[in-house]
């Protein structure tokens, strides 16, 4: 199935304009009679209303500031560990470093906040059936997953002291060349967690830890998808139309609401997105005060910037091989991240 075009861009976002102001009781409605012949067009309208009403769960905000609502905030008890502040927050979940009782260890409690959507405890459980499956230096180990005192559920993780990969290589003032080699770890991680099975569809800066000794750490499974084998195999299936991830750095077939596009490429595009905007300070299109609609629309139809636009000493090799995978076809974007790191490895050799 080909990707939305232009012409049926304009008329789901005339659909979704007129719907998200109609009450939600009245909209399957319209949809109804304004889609009759067009199931493919209503789902896409449907998704979008819900992507406007529902918030997603955003990464862990590391902000200095959540030290000032400790105080106020009564911490969730959780048997076997001592909670010793929140470290970030989302739309249904809170994250706090705590240590375990049996062990000393430090680890990270994600916990998830009363009143949650069932939406959001879906991901929730998805979260920790992924993360059980993996077991990589580059991935944020599961250790448990249980239920708050007040009957809350919890996964307790790897604690990562350490930065976001963007603010990482601002601090250290590290290179074009030592920012591909970050991305390079990034793409390690994920050549694991697809050989598990594993698409994890939202990387981001926010969700790319990097700890003191320069370990890259993917976190933030809780939108990843298992592979089409394996969500058979193990009956987690995710529901085409439903856009899920971070608007700003979805690949196309993400926004175009298209699940059975979703694969590895979607991931190398999603790198790829990461080590333009380390390279260059920006995203190749413009995001900068942008609603859904708006930031969907970029992701489908505008034209990637080339790195040497932005900055003129990256041209060749390594703006040819990042551009390639910002394809917005995803069967034209290098089809495994082993390739994609391969062309980027080459490339690499080749800067000065």
């Amino acid at each position: 199935m080909s990707l939305v075009t232009p012409n049926r861009w304009s008329t789901v976002r005339r659909l979704f304009e007129s719907a998200i102001d109609m009450p939600t009781i009245e909209r399957g409605a319209y949809l109804e009679s304004e889609c009759a012949d067009d199931s493919d067009t209503r789902q896409e309208v449907l998704a979008l209303l819900a992507a406007d009403e529902v918030p997603f769960d955003m990464p862990v905000d590391r902000d200095p500031d959540t030290r000032h609502a400790d105080a106020a905030e009564n911490f969730p008890e959780v048997l076997g560990f001592k909670i010793v502040k929140r470290i970030g927050s989302g739309g249904s979940s809170r994250v706090f470093e705590a240590i375990c009782l049996e062990n000393g260890a430090r680890v990270a409690l994600k916990v998830m906040n009363s009143g949650s959507n069932g939406q959001s405890l879906l991901r929730f459980r998805q979260e920790s059936r992924v993360l059980s499956r993996l077991s990589h230096p580059g991935i944020v180990r599961l250790h448990e997953t249980g239920q708050t005192q007040d009957g809350q559920i919890y996964l307790a993780m790897d604690f990562v002291e350490g930065q976001r990969i963007d603010e990482w290589c601002t601090s250290h003032a590290l290179s074009a060349q030592e920012r591909v080699a970050a991305v390079l770890q990034v793409l390690d991680a994920l050549e694991h967690a697809h050989a598990a099975g594993v698409i994890h569809r939202d990387i981001k800066p926010h969700n790319i830890l990097v700890n003191t000794e320069g370990q890259v750490h993917l976190v933030d499974f809780g939108v990843a998808r298992l592979t089409r084998e394996d969500g058979n195999r193990t009956g987690f299936h995710t529901e085409t139309g439903n856009i899920v991830g971070t608007f700003a750095y979805m690949s196309p077939e993400q926004a175009d609401g298209k699940a059975s596009r979703v694969g590895p490429a979607t991931d190398v595009y999603q790198a790829a997105l990461v080590l333009f905007q380390l390279l260059t300070g920006r995203l190749p299109y413009e995001v900068e005060d942008r609603g859904a609609m708006a930031l969907l629309k970029a992701v489908l139809f505008e034209r990637r910037m080339l790195l040497s636009e932005v900055v003129p000493a990256l041209s060749g090799p390594i703006e040819e091989v990042i551009h390639a995978a910002l394809n917005v076809d995803p069967v034209q974007r290098p089809q495994t991240v082993q390739l994609f790191a391969a062309q980027l490895q080459v490339a690499l050799a080749q800067m000065d």
